[in-house]
């Protein structure tokens, strides 16, 4: 399991990223330099969270479900820009779908989110399923409805990757 990040990016810079959409070495290296450069407005780790995360939030796991909406935006955007999901996950949520997510994860209590991750399915489940994850996962969402806050107040693009 890999280090995941959310990126806020400008009308600009998203521009960029969504132009090189289905060139999956162009759209790596442009990925690549907004987390480089620092050309991402803000950004938010989710270190290797994200994946109980989005197990948690949306029982249907990596589907995109339209009944698991929003919860899957959280970490699966609306699209997936690359084409070849094996190696690396970049997804993207434009600004009125971050305010959706943003929304959405203001109202997530902790027990609801404790337990969406006790029914997690068990072919989701890590090797370190269990309360610690969870209360890892649990804190580290909350930097992510920080970051979804502000994005959505600045009105931003968001863009998730991470590779495996």
């Amino acid at each position: 399991m890999e280090l995941g990040v959310h990126f806020a990016l400008s009308d600009r810079v998203a521009a960029e990223l969504l132009d090189a959409r289905g060139d999956d070495g162009r759209l790596g290296a442009v990925a690549q330099d907004i987390e480089e450069t620092g050309r991402a407005e803000f950004s938010c780790d989710t270190d290797k969270a994200w994946d109980p995360i989005l197990c948690a939030l949306s029982s249907a796991g990596y589907q995109r479900a339209p009944e698991h909406w929003p919860a899957y935006g959280v970490i699966l955007g609306d699209e997936d820009l690359n084409t070849d999901t094996d190696d690396q996950l970049i997804t993207y949520l434009t600004p009125d779908r971050v305010a959706e997510v943003a929304a959405y994860l203001a109202g997530i209590t902790e027990s609801e989110f404790g337990a969406g991750y006790d029914a997690m399915p068990l072919d989701d489940r890590n090797p370190e399923y269990g309360a610690d994850e969870r209360a890892y996962a649990w804190g580290w969402l909350q930097e992510v409805a920080d970051f979804f806050e502000r994005a959505s107040r600045d009105v931003r693009h968001v863009v998730f990757t991470v590779r495996f």
